[in-house]
């Protein structure tokens, strides 16, 4: 039984930090607390996904976003990079 359920204390729910890096800043981090990997990458995902349908008009900015999920020592866990770039043909449109 994972956190020690069998023996009727839990060891505390190991807390993770969501941090968005863009070319000019990083923001502040996001809190996650979670002893599941796969649920920790999801919720990644869908924090990424919230993110952009929020702040759209800022990717168009920065062009690159590096977003994290790092442990309490600071060690980088999981990335999702996310680049938003004109082409050849929009290249000359502002």
């Amino acid at each position: 039984m994972p956190n020690g359920a069998l023996c009727g204390w839990r060891l505390p729910i190991p807390k993770f930090n969501i941090n968005i890096r863009t070319q000019s800043r990083i923001s502040d981090t996001v809190p996650v607390h979670s002893d599941d990997h796969t649920a920790l990458q999801i919720e990644l995902a869908r924090f990424v996904g919230e993110l952009l349908k929020d702040h759209a008009d800022l990717i168009w900015v920065d062009e690159d976003w590096q977003i994290d999920v790092s442990d309490e020592t600071g060690l980088i866990l999981y990335v999702l990079n996310i680049t938003a770039m004109k082409t050849a043909a929009t290249a000359s449109i502002p």
